[in-house]
């Protein structure tokens, strides 16, 4: 991810100096399983994060160049993105036109069968998420058919039953990240998790799932802080929580990796601020 990493440094540097109008909305359906969500005149990269989740976008407006799972992408107008829980993935601008993208976040799914993805090409598959973004932008929202529009979606993406998993000792040591949260994580630990020494399972881990184990604990962190303050808890408190620093450190990886901050993501689905003593946004 190093070319990623270098182009995203450079645009820090431009969008110091520009303001673009953008905005960002976020909605939930079926009893909060489902979270739709939306991004208009956004300019700014995206840090290489991995969600706990499967997550499928449409690319409206813009272009962008999207590393994931170590592979580099170029995202136009019109394509389709499937990720799979656990892929490495982070994007930056090309082009002067800014990125308009909508997302379903399927964060109640366990049983979602994998994706063949991340870039998909299925006019049906398209067409279904068409359906879901208009639906959820109706009011009032129509559950059943949001429900139908997404279960079609999810079969005309499902990938093949052949499909390898991951290497055993990632997965592994994912599952150990995932249970460790809250907590200080140390390589050898990790390492015991899988049966290997430091050097082997950190070139396992990176090669399977395309971020270091840090990064890849950061990104599980933000979505633990993100069920938090969908339950109502402060910023504070879900810094805490999840493992952070402090509020500081929760709200800059928060923006970095979901492209809002956590106060504006908690007044999205919960539809209340949190006291203001916990609203110090970076």
């Amino acid at each position: 991810m190093q070319e990623i990493v270098r182009r995203m440094a450079i645009m820090g540097l431009i969008m110091a100096t520009v303001s673009p109008q953008q905005s960002e909305s976020v909605r939930r359906a079926l009893g909060g399983a489902l979270e739709f969500r939306r991004f208009a005149g956004l300019d700014r990269p995206f840090a290489a994060h991995a969600h706990d989740y499967p997550v499928i976008g449409l690319v409206r407006e813009g272009c962008r160049l999207m590393e994931c799972n170590r592979r580099t992408y170029r995202l136009e107008a019109g394509q389709l993105l499937a990720l799979n829980a656990g892929d490495a993935h982070g994007c930056i601008q090309m082009g002067p036109a800014p990125l308009v993208y909508d997302s379903v976040a399927l964060l109640g799914f366990p049983d979602c069968p994998p994706f063949e993805g991340p870039l998909v090409e299925h006019a049906e598959a398209r067409a279904c998420m068409e359906d879901i973004a208009a639906l959820m932008d109706a009011a009032p929202l129509d559950e059943g058919a949001v429900e139908e529009a997404l279960y079609l979606l999810i079969d005309h993406l499902s990938a093949p039953a052949d499909i390898k998993p991951r290497d055993e000792a990632a997965r592994a040591m994912a599952a150990y990240l995932r249970t460790h949260v809250d907590q200080t994580v140390r390589l050898d630990a990790l390492a015991q998790a899988a049966g290997l020494d430091k050097y082997r399972a950190l070139r396992i881990f990176t090669a399977a799932f395309g971020l270091t184990p840090m990064r890849y604990l950061a990104s599980l962190r933000v979505e633990r802080a993100r069920e938090l303050l969908g339950r109502g808890a402060t910023c504070a408190d879900a810094a805490f929580q999840a493992g952070f620093a402090d509020q500081a450190h929760l709200t800059r990886a928060f923006k970095e990796r979901l492209g809002v901050t956590p106060g504006f993501y908690q007044r999205a689905v919960t539809g209340k601020s949190a006291p203001a003593t916990s609203q110090r946004e970076a």
